[in-house]
């Protein structure tokens, strides 16, 4: 195996775990798992994710207790991630990805029109990542709206 070969085979491990840490956390949310010990597995400990209203969270505790007690309000939600895009340089990496998020709200009539007890959001996410002892970790993500269709009348502009 070439130099090359070994180079490239590297960065596709190394892409591989960073799309894996980057989805593990829409799936800590759609499957509401919010504890302190999973999110340190996913983020640096002065990681930042700053929300679509452009609000800011930093550190895990921080991120996990913000993200419990604004997702109390949906029955459920499902993140559909598509299009990674990851560049990696040494020990940092950015991603890029389409994201569309699907939010059923909490308390609506079970035979209430889906444009009324829910929300769906398109938009891009991008993150940086570094490279820690313990593997990847985000170290910031942003999520940028470009579409939002259903009914969002109780989005509260500070979530």
């Amino acid at each position: 195996m070439t130099t090359s070969d070994e180079t490239e085979l590297r960065d596709l491990l190394d892409t591989a775990r960073i799309t894996r840490v980057f989805d593990s956390y829409f799936r800590a949310l759609d499957e509401k798992q919010f504890d302190l010990s999973r999110f340190e597995r996913i983020f640096t400990s002065d990681a930042k994710v700053v929300r679509p209203n452009g609000v800011a969270m930093t550190g895990p505790e921080t991120i996990a207790h913000s993200h419990a007690d604004s997702f109390t309000r949906f029955e459920g939600s499902q993140h559909l991630l598509t299009g990674h895009h990851v560049e990696i340089d040494g020990d940092t990496a950015t991603l890029r990805a389409n994201m569309v998020a699907i939010h059923l709200w909490k308390d609506m009539p079970a035979g209430a029109s889906m444009l009324d007890r829910s929300f769906t959001a398109g938009g891009v996410i991008t993150a940086e990542l570094l490279r820690t002892p313990d593997g990847w970790r985000i170290a910031q993500v942003a999520n940028r709206i470009l579409w939002r269709t259903g009914y969002s009348g109780n989005i509260a502009q500070t979530r």
